[in-house]
Protein backbone atom coordinates (compact mmCIF):
# COMPACT_ATOMS: atom_id res chain seq x y z
CA UNK A 1 0.00 0.00 0.00
CA UNK A 2 1.10 3.62 -0.83
CA UNK A 3 1.82 5.92 1.83
CA UNK A 4 0.56 8.40 -1.40
CA UNK A 5 -2.30 9.61 -2.72
CA UNK A 6 -3.05 8.11 -6.00
CA UNK A 7 -1.71 10.32 -8.89
CA UNK A 8 -5.51 11.15 -10.23
CA UNK A 9 -5.86 13.00 -7.23
CA UNK A 10 -3.18 15.20 -7.61
CA UNK A 11 -3.12 16.02 -11.17
CA UNK A 12 -5.20 17.17 -13.46
CA UNK A 13 -4.90 14.52 -15.81
CA UNK A 14 -7.33 11.52 -16.93
CA UNK A 15 -6.46 8.10 -18.78
CA UNK A 16 -5.52 7.88 -21.14
CA UNK A 17 -3.99 11.16 -20.79
CA UNK A 18 -2.45 9.68 -16.84
CA UNK A 19 1.03 8.12 -17.29
CA UNK A 20 2.41 7.31 -13.89
CA UNK A 21 0.48 4.82 -11.85
CA UNK A 22 2.20 5.55 -8.38
CA UNK A 23 3.70 8.35 -5.62
CA UNK A 24 6.38 5.80 -4.54
CA UNK A 25 8.37 8.77 -2.64
CA UNK A 26 8.76 12.37 -1.92
CA UNK A 27 10.46 14.94 0.25
CA UNK A 28 10.56 18.92 -0.22
CA UNK A 29 12.81 19.13 -3.18
CA UNK A 30 12.59 15.09 -4.37
CA UNK A 31 9.43 13.19 -5.73
CA UNK A 32 10.08 9.15 -7.34
CA UNK A 33 7.09 8.05 -8.96
CA UNK A 34 6.62 4.77 -11.25
CA UNK A 35 4.83 4.00 -14.54
CA UNK A 36 3.97 0.68 -16.29
CA UNK A 37 3.93 0.86 -20.02
CA UNK A 38 0.68 0.06 -21.18
CA UNK A 39 0.12 -1.38 -24.46
CA UNK A 40 -2.43 0.07 -27.31
CA UNK A 41 -2.67 3.31 -25.84
CA UNK A 42 -3.07 6.54 -27.67
CA UNK A 43 0.96 6.62 -28.01
CA UNK A 44 2.20 2.74 -28.51
CA UNK A 45 3.98 1.81 -31.38
CA UNK A 46 2.60 -1.09 -33.25
CA UNK A 47 4.29 -3.71 -31.21
CA UNK A 48 2.72 -2.07 -28.11
CA UNK A 49 6.04 -0.60 -26.92
CA UNK A 50 6.01 3.12 -25.70
CA UNK A 51 8.46 5.39 -27.60
CA UNK A 52 11.20 7.14 -25.95
CA UNK A 53 9.84 10.73 -26.78
CA UNK A 54 6.67 9.77 -24.52
CA UNK A 55 9.13 9.82 -21.60
CA UNK A 56 9.77 13.86 -21.74
CA UNK A 57 5.63 13.33 -20.10
CA UNK A 58 6.68 10.72 -17.94
CA UNK A 59 8.67 13.79 -16.16
CA UNK A 60 6.39 15.90 -16.56
CA UNK A 61 3.74 14.25 -14.90
CA UNK A 62 6.03 13.13 -12.25
CA UNK A 63 6.06 16.86 -11.07
CA UNK A 64 2.79 17.97 -11.15
CA UNK A 65 2.60 14.95 -8.96
CA UNK A 66 5.01 16.71 -6.43
CA UNK A 67 3.17 20.26 -7.53
CA UNK A 68 -0.05 18.36 -6.43
CA UNK A 69 1.47 17.06 -3.45
CA UNK A 70 2.11 20.44 -2.27
CA UNK A 71 -1.43 21.52 -2.58
CA UNK A 72 -3.05 19.08 -1.30
CA UNK A 73 -1.09 19.85 2.12
CA UNK A 74 -2.63 23.12 1.67
CA UNK A 75 -6.38 21.69 1.00
CA UNK A 76 -5.88 22.80 -2.82
CA UNK A 77 -7.15 20.60 -5.86
CA UNK A 78 -4.47 19.72 -8.87
CA UNK A 79 -4.22 22.66 -10.52
CA UNK A 80 -2.34 23.40 -14.65
CA UNK A 81 0.77 23.48 -15.17
CA UNK A 82 3.17 23.85 -18.41
CA UNK A 83 6.07 22.48 -19.62
CA UNK A 84 8.03 24.87 -20.96
CA UNK A 85 10.52 22.98 -22.46
CA UNK A 86 14.14 21.38 -21.94
CA UNK A 87 17.45 22.10 -23.61
CA UNK A 88 18.26 18.24 -24.17
CA UNK A 89 16.54 15.03 -23.78
CA UNK A 90 18.66 12.23 -23.39
CA UNK A 91 17.86 8.71 -23.64
CA UNK A 92 19.75 5.71 -24.44
CA UNK A 93 16.33 3.81 -25.70
CA UNK A 94 14.48 3.96 -28.88
CA UNK A 95 11.46 2.74 -27.09
CA UNK A 96 10.23 1.20 -23.76
CA UNK A 97 8.70 -2.00 -24.17
CA UNK A 98 4.89 -2.66 -22.76
CA UNK A 99 4.80 -4.49 -19.64
CA UNK A 100 8.06 -3.22 -17.60
CA UNK A 101 8.03 -0.39 -15.03
CA UNK A 102 9.78 2.83 -15.23
CA UNK A 103 10.94 4.62 -12.23
CA UNK A 104 10.98 8.65 -12.50
CA UNK A 105 12.35 10.83 -10.50
CA UNK A 106 12.74 14.38 -10.38
CA UNK A 107 14.73 17.02 -8.41
CA UNK A 108 13.77 20.77 -7.45
CA UNK A 109 16.82 22.74 -9.16
CA UNK A 110 14.59 26.09 -9.39
CA UNK A 111 11.86 27.77 -8.40
CA UNK A 112 10.67 31.07 -7.55
CA UNK A 113 7.47 33.37 -6.71
CA UNK A 114 6.25 33.59 -10.19
CA UNK A 115 5.78 30.06 -10.92
CA UNK A 116 8.73 29.42 -12.98
CA UNK A 117 10.57 26.26 -11.85
CA UNK A 118 13.22 23.67 -13.30
CA UNK A 119 13.60 19.99 -12.15
CA UNK A 120 16.41 17.31 -12.97
CA UNK A 121 14.87 14.36 -14.12
CA UNK A 122 15.56 10.94 -14.90
CA UNK A 123 14.14 7.35 -15.91
CA UNK A 124 15.71 3.93 -14.87
CA UNK A 125 14.38 0.55 -15.77
CA UNK A 126 15.79 -2.25 -13.30
CA UNK A 127 17.60 0.55 -11.07
CA UNK A 128 20.01 1.66 -14.46
CA UNK A 129 19.44 5.35 -16.03
CA UNK A 130 17.81 5.13 -19.46
CA UNK A 131 16.77 9.16 -19.64
CA UNK A 132 17.56 12.21 -18.02
CA UNK A 133 16.82 16.01 -19.04
CA UNK A 134 16.37 18.99 -17.35
CA UNK A 135 12.74 20.28 -17.43
CA UNK A 136 11.60 23.92 -17.12
CA UNK A 137 7.94 24.62 -15.85
CA UNK A 138 5.34 26.68 -14.96
CA UNK A 139 2.96 26.31 -12.14
CA UNK A 140 -0.29 28.18 -12.60
CA UNK A 141 -0.92 30.91 -9.54
CA UNK A 142 -3.48 29.80 -7.07
CA UNK A 143 -6.94 30.81 -6.88
CA UNK A 144 -9.69 31.26 -4.03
Amino acid sequence: MSLFPPPAELLPHRPPNLLIDRVCDCTDDRIVAHATIAPDQWYSNADGSMPSWVGIELMAQTIAAFVGLEGRRRGRPPKIGYLLGTRAYRCARADFPAGIGIEIKADLVFRDDSGLGAFDCTLALDGQPIADATLKVYETPDHD
